[in-house]
């Protein structure tokens, strides 16, 4: 684990950053950024505007390959989306993922906990969320949250997961 700078130069607070295909078993958050303005199809969910700010996932990895193997699976283009984030993906750029390790879920926490920031917005209702009675897992914010900002959330602590192909901001 090291300290790294983010893809803007901006310092990670101190953050650590783990391997990328670390296989422990826990909770994340994706930061995706756009590509462009416009309307997605998320399956039989509904439209999602993409316009504006960065959106952020709120998922969780507790089985076999735990994180790493789900992060994985999130940083590529799935030719047959099979959750809400795959439809999206195709239409953003993964700028970071953060991640903490352990057996407690903690993906409802951080998406209460996001959506209650004051410059926070779901911006599809049920979005990630089909398995549980949070209104989404997915927040839209004016921009990347500062570590500072994601280690106050509920449960907190965490890191950043590294990568050959892109670098948490």
């Amino acid at each position: 684990m090291s300290d790294r700078q983010g893809i803007d130069g901006r310092a990670l607070d101190g953050a650590q950053v783990v391997d990328a295909d670390d296989s422990r078993p826990g909770s994340y958050l994706v930061l995706l950024q756009p590509a462009a303005a416009g309307e997605v199809q998320v399956g039989r969910l509904g439209e999602l505007d993409l316009s504006g700010g960065v959106l952020v996932y709120a998922g969780s990895a507790l089985g076999p390959g735990g994180v790493g193997a789900r992060c994985a699976h999130h940083r590529r283009i799935s030719p047959r989306p099979r959750w809400h984030l795959d439809y999206l993906r195709p239409h953003c750029q993964l700028i970071g993922i953060w991640a903490s390790f352990g057996r407690e879920r903690l993906e409802h926490q951080w998406a209460q906990g996001l959506a209650a920031w004051p410059d926070a917005t779901v911006p599809l209702a049920g979005f990630g969320a089909s398995d549980c009675r949070c209104p989404a897992h997915l927040i839209r914010l004016p921009g990347p949250p500062t570590t500072r900002r994601l280690r106050a959330l509920p449960g907190a602590g965490g890191a950043w997961l590294g990568g050959t192909t892109w670098h948490a901001c």
